[in-house]
């Protein structure tokens, strides 16, 4: 799904005028993938858990989480976004923060096991099927430093909701 469908979906899912803005804090477990080479496929998975903020409004989305790794190791992740929308009903002005323990990142959906991009069309035809699966898509956070390597997480995690208000 294009950032810019997520960004119109999450201030259209607060179902009040009094409510033109939600935050929420979550937590759970997932399996993290440390990826050391993405030409290679050179991949670590292992069970980690979560915690962290998400939340958005008409004008901006926030979401940042940490990680804790079975092993102990620690990752950071932030993916904030200020955007409007024109008369059309289209994002514009979009604007990111996306960064990976502190440092610049950038945000590109893989698909697991081969490690390459999933274009934004067949992200969008994976939506419009029923049922939806997303369950072998991996977000992942790849530093603008060191950029064969990445870290990621499942797509979409069945309880990423739970603890908005």
């Amino acid at each position: 799904m294009k950032i810019t469908t997520l960004l119109t979906i999450i201030p259209l899912s607060l179902l009040s005028i009094s409510a033109m803005a939600g935050m929420g804090s979550t937590k759970g477990d997932t399996t993290c993938i440390v990826i050391s080479s993405i030409a290679k496929a050179k991949t670590h998975g292992m069970a980690c858990s979560y915690t962290g903020d998400v939340g958005g409004s008409m004008s901006y989305s926030i979401e940042q989480m940490n990680y804790k790794l079975a092993t102990g190791t620690k990752y950071s992740t932030i993916n904030d976004a200020t955007f409007d929308f024109g008369k059309d009903g289209k994002v514009k002005n979009l604007v990111e923060e996306i960064s990976l323990n502190g440092k610049p990142a950038k945000l590109k959906n893989l698909i697991d096991g081969t490690y390459k991009e999933i274009s934004e069309a067949d992200l969008d035809a994976r939506y419009n099927k029923e049922p939806v699966d997303l369950t072998d898509i991996l977000k992942c956070f790849i530093p603008d430093a060191k950029k064969d390597t990445a870290f990621c997480v499942p797509f979409f995690e069945e309880g990423e909701e739970d603890g908005m208000s």
